[in-house]
């Protein structure tokens, strides 16, 4: 869990909308990772991981054309095993990230001069919202 607290203390400290984006992408990424090996822990959170996989997916897609996404500074996370811990607890971490993200990115949105990084920022903070709203139920 502490994986979480990193990518969440990066989102706070990023400055600037392409320092957003580029600490986004990490967080969708790491969201994606996890909830993929987490799906399989708890069959009733299956379809909420699941689903939350494929919102992290779109988010950081939403994200990887902005025209201000630094270059090379994304990180793909390889699929990792389930973090440790109890599933809904797993959940409602990365529940608060998402949180967390689409804060960050709705500021961003704010800040954007481009239309392009507007429309990615409001887009992928839509996604975030959903990672949240999902994997909150299991609380």
């Amino acid at each position: 869990m502490n994986q979480i607290e990193v990518l969440r203390q990066r989102l706070l400290d990023a400055d600037g909308v392409p320092g957003v984006l580029a600490a986004g992408w990490d967080a969708f990424e790491f969201v994606r990772s996890v909830a993929g090996a987490s799906a399989d822990q708890a069959a009733d959170m299956y379809p909420a991981f699941t689903f939350a996989r494929g919102a992290a997916v779109t988010g950081r897609n939403a994200i990887a054309f902005a025209p201000s996404m630094p270059a090379g500074q994304a990180t793909v996370f390889e699929r990792q095993a389930p973090l440790a811990g109890d599933v809904y607890e797993v959940a409602g971490a990365l529940a608060d990230l998402a949180s967390a993200l689409s804060t960050r990115l709705q500021e961003a949105a704010g800040l954007a001069d481009d239309t392009g990084d507007r429309a990615a920022c409001e887009n992928a903070a839509q996604d975030a919202d959903r990672i949240n709203e999902l994997l909150n139920k299991g609380e």
